[in-house]
């Protein structure tokens, strides 16, 4: 009886042993108010460009293409184009129709409607924001004819970036990938700017610090939604905990909040 006393004891306090390991280690790997501004920062950066690209300027692409007149072939295929910004390769496949849902042979000044897809591959080269990326895209805009046009679909990412981080003057490493949701997200036609909707992100990451000759590596996991509002900005809202109002001009985050 007393074996099976010790024994259990033993075995009690390596489970314990075990446990707080385990918690210590979960603690060491929880973002911080830095880390959480740092994902901002990236995030931020890849919403949108002082050159035109980003998300919402591949918004802006795909409404203007759809209705420009620029996209056909011989086959009677809508067609691709491939625009390129600040290094980066932009390529979009649509397929455009008419209010009545016929397929168009030319996207132009009829089309109610269209298919896109969107590839990014190259380097992305900014003053505060450089990053490797490969993304794949489809979307579906409705409502072309109308004032503002409504654009849903999916997308991924895989993106390195290297970047200035905000409130402070550090150089940030981060490689991320993303799964991303677009939902009633509204485009402006005369002006092909993006003026509401939402975009859900799930975003997998690992970090890199260099701070001196200290380095810290980790990886996390986030969720993030971008609510678009009329005024070119963005809100920014990161695991339900922080919050940050994006310039979608320029990509740089501009205010940021705790939510309690």
């Amino acid at each position: 009886m007393k074996k099976l006393n010790l024994f259990t004891s033993l075995l009690l306090s390596l489970t314990l042993g075990a446990t707080v390991g385990a918690c210590q280690a979960q603690s060491d790997d929880e973002l911080s108010n830095e880390d959480y501004d740092d994902i901002a920062a990236a995030m931020s950066g890849l919403l949108g460009t002082s050159s035109g690209g980003g998300e919402v300027g591949s918004m802006a692409d795909a409404s203007a293409m759809a209705n420009s007149g620029a996209l056909a072939n011989a086959e009677g295929d809508s067609g691709t184009e491939i625009v390129i910004r600040a290094g980066l390769s932009y390529e979009y496949r649509i397929d455009c129709f008419d209010i009545a849902g016929g397929l168009l042979d030319i996207c132009s000044e009829l089309t109610d409607s269209a298919d896109v897809s969107v590839d990014w591959t190259g380097e992305l080269d900014t003053p505060r924001y450089q990053s490797s990326i490969q993304r794949t895209g489809s979307w579906s805009l409705t409502g072309l004819q109308s004032g503002t046009a409504e654009l849903n679909g999916t997308g991924s990412f895989d993106i390195e970036s290297s970047f200035m981080a905000i409130y402070r003057d550090v150089e940030r490493t981060l490689d991320l990938s993303y799964d991303a949701e677009y939902e009633g997200v509204q485009i402006d036609t005369s002006s092909h700017t993006v003026v509401g909707g939402t975009v859900r992100y799930s975003v997998q990451g690992a970090r890199l610090v260099e701070r001196g000759d200290r380095n810290r590596d980790g990886n996390f996991s986030v969720d993030a939604e971008v609510n678009f509002n009329a005024d070119g900005t963005a809100t920014l809202l990161i695991d339900r905990t922080r919050s940050y109002e994006v310039s979608l001009d320029s990509g740089e985050v501009i205010a940021s909040a705790s939510i309690q």
